[in-house]
């Protein structure tokens, strides 16, 4: 079982279902999440603006993959 989202994102990748690419840009997705929710005056608003330019197509298809996966 895992303990927080980083272990559930490796574990989804220990089982075919993501692979490591995509599990290393939702890791840094958390890793963004937990400075915006406790050290919000450290964010970069360059890095803001890249992920919403490109990270946003990385959930869309982490979406899909997990849709997939358990609807069949």
């Amino acid at each position: 079982m895992p303990q927080n989202s980083r272990d559930a994102f490796e574990l989804l990748r220990k089982n075919g279902v993501i692979d490591g690419a995509l599990e290393k840009k939702l890791k840094s997705m958390v890793g963004f999440r937990n400075i915006a929710v406790h050290n919000y005056q450290l964010i970069d608003l360059k890095v803001v603006q890249d992920l919403i330019e490109n990270g946003l197509n990385d959930l869309i298809v982490f979406s899909k993959i997990i849709l997939q996966q358990y609807n069949n």
